[in-house]
């Protein structure tokens, strides 16, 4: 792969994870799971989002490389993807504190 490739792969993943931060309610649910895995109907609760609202919101993130999910009998569980979107998540609410 050449590097002009490469680089347009990266920025086109950096415009998904914009794409899928842009919105409070995706933000709001990366900060539930990133308390711990939960399922769509425990987020959709506490969000208080409809499951179906919800759900496409964690697909988004998931589309983002944000989270995964897992599937145990009729519910499916999401989770934080890796440490490394914790850190990405503090490094934006930094940003948005000292902005305000």
């Amino acid at each position: 792969m050449s590097t002009t490739n490469f680089k347009q792969n990266v920025h086109a993943q950096l415009a998904r994870v914009g794409k899928a931060l842009s919105n409070g309610n995706r933000l709001e649910l990366l900060d539930f799971v990133a308390q711990g895995p939960r399922s769509v109907e425990e987020l959709a609760t506490m969000t208080r989002l409809s499951v179906a609202n919800a759900s496409k919101h964690l697909q988004e993130l998931r589309r983002a490389g944000l989270v995964q999910a897992r599937k145990e009998g009729l519910r499916v569980f999401y989770e934080l993807a890796g440490p490394d979107v914790v850190d990405l998540i503090a490094a934006l609410g930094h940003v948005a504190e000292t902005r305000l």
